[in-house]
Parts: C-alpha cells; structure tokens; sequence
C-alpha cells in the first residue's frame, strides 16, 4: 500500500566544515490519490524562525479593538440568517454561528468558538470545540431540510493569518453546497475507484495497515482512529478516520464527542511543538 522511492543528494555542508555529506530524499505516492510529496528528515534539524511571545502579543491586541466577532461588536456587526431559518443566529454554549458578510456561496456561515478573542492551541478544550460542531451541524441541517439538493457540507478552519485566516479571532466556515469541491470530488472518486479495484473500503484498509505497522499510528478516541500521513500535503499533518460514519451529520449521534476530545489533543500536541497555526 505505502510507495516510495529514495534519492540522495550530495552536497558540501557548511554545517560540517564544509565536508561532503549525503542526505536521503523520500519520494512518497499516496495510496489513495497517486500524489507525491518529498521527505528530507534533516529538514526537521534546520534553524527555524519563530515569532517572539511579545510580537504575538502585540498583533493580537492591535485586532482586538475593531474585532467583528468579539461580544461588544458581534451583534452590532454581523449579520443574521434570514426569515426562512428558525434563528437568526445560532448559539449553542459559547458557539455563535451566523452567515458570512461576503459569501462564496449561497449557503456560507461563520461559527466562532466564543467570546475569547484569542486562544493557544492548548486552550481548546473538547467542550468549546464540541458547542462550536454542534451549531455547524444544526446550520447544515436547517439548510437540508429546506433544501435536500444541498448535500455536500464543508468545515475548514483557517487558525491564525499565517494559515490564512482574515480575522484573529478564533472561528471557522461553512459552506453547504450542491456539488463537492475539487478535493473532495477526488477523495470520492479515488475512494470509489479503491472499492472497484480491491473491494473493500480504502479508509477501513487504511486504518488496518497503520495499526499494523505503527509508524503512524497515533491512537483512538471511541470510533476515531488518528494517524499522520504517509505523503503528506502540508506539515504535521494529521488524519482522523471515522468507523461508522460516512457522512458529517452522522457525528451527532456517533462520535462528535470522541472527535473533539482528540481533536483538543491533537492541538495541544501542536501547541507543545511550537505550531501556533494551522488549517483543518
């Protein structure tokens, strides 16, 4: 299942006394959709530029005053779902979830966790993250049950402007829409072409396999297994596969809760390696 081929390549360090040193490259297909990324394991040693504590500071303070989303502006500033939905804005806990101002679709929403303008990574607890999905899963099924052709439901989080999130404040977007995007039409079709060729289901084989081998196995949470990627797309990635669930709504009666509870970990994992962005 996990292909790859190596590469070395030579060079005259200027970190060794300028010594010939060789490093391997794996070129790695991803099991599923035939993409290839590289892995140089030195790159992890290289000298990494971080934002100090104070500079981080001073960015959150200067997005704090004319927040749209922080409590003293967010009823003022935001707008509402209109008179076909049940409410005009969603809440559930600390979760307010409301439409977008500048949409890209006709059903795209903003959830923000809380009043909190901003959070560290280790400050997501499951319960702020479970109020927060369960306000997505309400939204997407008020826009179902008014219209059942809106059948393919997105949530990406976009944390911290180096991950490309417009505002600070932490929040995530919705967007409910006929046909999947791009990605997720090849994901389904990969997924589909998997089950035609080997017959059986890629993500349960998937799981089998990395728990086998254990390189990449990070753990469970009930139904959710947690794994990094064998080729993956961005840095510390990190897959979590869901057994009885194909579909988002399904989570409200099997699993929302187990997901954040490793969704929090995961996040405290990042935190504690000095990620303070990411996208999900």
């Amino acid at each position: 299942m996990f292909e790859k081929t190596v590469q070395e390549a030579k060079l005259l360090s200027p970190l060794q006394d300028f010594k010939l040193v060789t490093q391997p490259i794996e070129v790695r297909k991803d099991p599923l959709t035939g993409r290839r990324c590289r892995i140089n394991l030195e790159r992890t040693k290289r000298t990494k530029q971080v934002a100090e504590a104070t500079e981080m500071e001073k960015i959150v303070e200067a997005s704090r005053a004319k927040c749209f989303f922080c409590s003293e502006n967010l009823e003022k500033t935001t707008p509402m779902f209109p008179e076909d939905f049940p409410e005009r804005r969603i809440k559930v806990g600390a979760a307010c979830l409301f439409p977008n101002l500048f949409p890209f679709g006709r059903f795209h929403a903003i959830g923000v966790f809380s009043e909190a303008h901003h959070l560290d990574l280790n400050q997501f607890s499951p319960k702020l993250l479970k109020d927060c999905f369960e306000g997505c899963l309400r939204y997407f099924e008020q826009v179902h049950e008014r219209h059942p052709e809106i059948k393919y439901w997105h949530i990406n989080w976009n944390h911290m402007p180096p991950a490309g999130a417009s505002i600070l404040h932490p929040h995530v977007q919705l967007t409910a829409d006929p046909e999947p995007t791009s990605r997720l039409q090849e994901l389904i079709g990969s997924s589909k072409s998997y089950f035609d060729r080997e017959g059986s289901n890629y993500w349960s084989d998937l799981v089998e396999e990395e728990k086998k081998g254990g390189e990449r196995f990070i753990g469970k949470t009930g139904p959710v297994t947690w794994l990094t990627s064998f080729a993956p797309e961005g840095n510390n990635e990190v897959i979590a596969v869901f057994a009885g669930a194909s579909a988002i709504i399904h989570l409200k009666k099997h699993g929302l809760e187990d997901f954040c509870d490793g969704l929090s970990r995961t996040l405290k994992g990042y935190h504690a390696l000095g990620v303070q962005s990411f996208n999900m």
